[in-house]
């Protein structure tokens, strides 16, 4: 938001240059670094000039798996990762009155047919952790009891053809970046007798797709009910793809009015109910990538994917 005193700049920036703050008041965390973000350099250019090591780029943010993968083995650089509080996940298209995925049987049906180390292994490159729910093991909130869904292609076909699904063509929208998972997942899919089709979502959505990927990142330590399950299943959010879920409601409400000391407790009821419906296509949490040259100690953070402010230039 503008202020008084700060000028409205009319055309953007080739650079953005932020110099160190000799006043900052947390000493340990004052950064000592000239930074520079260029808006020129493309990311594929960026990424090759970490390899080569030419000194033009010391860090690129927000790779896919599959450019971390290509990323040639270097002396210059290396590619960084970060488990951050982010889920890849599946949202069923309940809109249609007759859509299949209105039934926990057929959610979970699908979820029971997903192996998801292999599609973690072969559609992310590994750059992943598989995780029961929505919320990463070991954070506020996540259940240590919880487990996530068995790969059981027999129990999948058979809860599949009670629901009236089998033989039929799962189409699946998703970004371009999360191709090579759609296709893991198909993989998975037929050998339960489901064909699968990708469809990306950088055009208009065709209305009787089933499933779309959906990436989330949760910047709430403390209460990610708020900002994950909420947006998902609360009866004013935007993303919800099916009718209203009064049990999943009455579980929100109780949070809002439990003490802050049984929060947790609540939390857990939650990803609990959500796995227990088979409320989505549970797949994993992908990690934050960077290609990070050797010149630079570069630090990422949990909470924002451009934090800059503890890099350091070694030597």
């Amino acid at each position: 938001m503008l202020t008084e005193g700060v000028s409205l700049i009319d055309s953007r920036s080739d650079r953005v240059v932020m110099e160190p703050n000799s006043t900052y008041w947390n000493p340990a965390r004052r950064p000592t670094v000239r930074i520079v973000y260029d808006n020129v350099i493309g990311k594929a250019e960026g990424i090759r000039s970490v390899a080569a090591g030419d000194g033009r780029v010391d860090v690129v943010f927000d790779l896919t798996p599959e450019e971390a993968h290509a990323f040639p083995a270097s002396e210059h650089g290396k590619i960084q990762t970060k488990t951050a509080k982010t889920i890849l996940t599946g949202v069923f298209n309940e809109t249609r009155p007759d859509s299949p995925w209105r039934h926990a049987e057929a959610r979970r049906a699908l979820n029971l047919a997903i192996d998801r180390q292999f599609v973690l292994a072969h559609g992310a490159h590994g750059y992943g952790t598989v995780i029961p729910a929505f919320i990463q093991p070991g954070r506020y909130g996540a259940d240590p009891g919880m487990s996530p869904f068995p790969h059981d292609p027999e129990a999948a076909k058979a809860a599949l053809e009670a629901a009236g699904v089998s033989g039929r063509d799962i189409v699946i929208v998703s970004s371009p970046a999360w191709k090579g998972v759609v296709e893991a997942i198909g993989q998975c899919l037929a050998k339960v007798g489901l064909g699968c089709r990708f469809v990306s979502d950088r055009g208009d959505l065709p209305e009787e797709f089933d499933v779309k990927l959906e990436w989330y990142f949760d910047w709430t330590p403390q209460y990610p009910v708020a900002c994950v399950h909420r947006e998902f299943f609360g009866k004013d959010a935007t993303l919800r793809q099916g009718p209203e879920d009064p049990k999943f409601d009455a579980l929100y409400e109780k949070l809002l009015h439990t003490p802050e000391t049984e929060t947790e407790g609540v939390v857990r009821e939650v990803e609990r109910y959500l796995q227990d419906e088979a409320k989505a296509l549970f797949l994993y949490s992908p990690f934050t990538l960077f290609a990070v040259s050797d010149r630079v100690a570069f630090t990422p953070y949990d909470t924002c994917m451009s934090e800059l402010a503890e890099t350091r230039i070694k030597g």
